[in-house]
């Protein structure tokens, strides 16, 4: 499809294949509240109005559907198309006017997906792991050793799904396939022990990255311990744990953008010289992994 048919997806419709429900409805329905999937939070601060088909996130930026795509996948607008028709196919032709919606009632984000039941990476999947080891480059070893498949519920359509999942700190799953990234039950960070004595510590944006530095490294596990914050918005509780935690070496894999920059640049003002920001290793690069798919 074209940028001109591209802008006349709803975005409900693509929020929704996303795994994304409104939990709030205003002005009979036109305009819709989301809990924003850049961040973790309580309270819904991406709104869509279904009229106009534009979104708004009061604690990013807003636009058009092109414009929620290049900032959901982090790409240009070559690849927001192609991930649109990945997703509804390239004959899909969009509708000629926005499609009413009803209202809805406020559900907390824990409650709208259902775990119904974990296994073990490419279990039951094929395309899970033609995903992560195929289109991500993740080593298949590395992959089935800190990845699950994770099964659910939307409990508003009553629809299936299924994604790769990350477990964290709270027992929740960090989940994600081609089209989806969210969060399954509570949100945190996560925490994996390195081989070592345990007086260093690596800290990554997500998962991907820290699955992404094992293949490229060629190894199993780091000496390192290893931080993977699961949202940008956990600096502060990172920078906490590591003073509790007391590790003497801090090494930063954050991505090369401005959140990325800004974390860095707040554990640089923390922990002085011993921290080292290790975005020089793939500084031509959004990140982890799109360096090791460059490879």
């Amino acid at each position: 499809m074209n940028s001109a048919q591209a802008k006349k997806i709803p975005l409900q419709d693509i929020l929704a294949r996303l795994g994304l429900q409104p939990v709030k409805s205003f002005k009979g329905g036109q305009e819709l509240a989301y809990l924003s999937p850049f961040r973790h939070e309580k309270g819904a601060s991406l709104f869509v109005n279904i009229r106009k088909n534009v979104w708004y996130d009061f604690g990013d930026i807003g636009g058009n559907v092109l414009d929620f795509v290049i900032r959901y996948r982090n790409t240009d607008v070559k690849g927001a198309l192609e991930f649109l028709d990945q997703m509804f196919g390239r004959g899909f032709v969009p509708p000629s006017a926005p499609v009413k919606t009803q209202k809805v009632n406020e559900l907390p984000k824990e409650e709208i997906f259902l775990l119904d039941r974990v296994t073990d990476f490419g279990a039951n999947i094929h395309s899970l792991a033609t995903y992560i080891t195929g289109e991500r480059r993740i080593n298949p070893e590395i992959a089935g050793r800190y990845l699950k498949e994770i099964h659910f519920t939307n409990r508003e359509n009553g629809k299936t799904y299924f994604a790769v999942g990350f477990e964290n700190l709270s027992n929740g799953y960090e989940i994600r396939n081609p089209f989806f990234k969210s969060s399954l039950g509570a949100k945190d960070m996560s925490f994996v022990n390195g081989s070592g004595a345990g007086g260093e510590l690596m800290v990554f944006e997500g998962f991907m990255d820290f699955l992404s530095k094992l293949t490229h490294d060629d190894v199993q596990t780091f000496p390192a311990d290893a931080l993977i914050l699961n949202s940008i918005s956990y600096t502060e509780k990172a920078i906490q744990f590591i003073r509790e935690k007391g590790y003497q070496k801090t090494f930063g894999f954050f991505d090369n953008d401005k959140a990325g920059g800004e974390a860095t640049e707040k554990f640089k003002a923390e922990f002085g010289n011993s921290f080292s920001d290790m975005r020089t290793e793939y500084q031509a690069f959004k990140d982890l992994n799109e360096f090791l798919i460059s490879k």
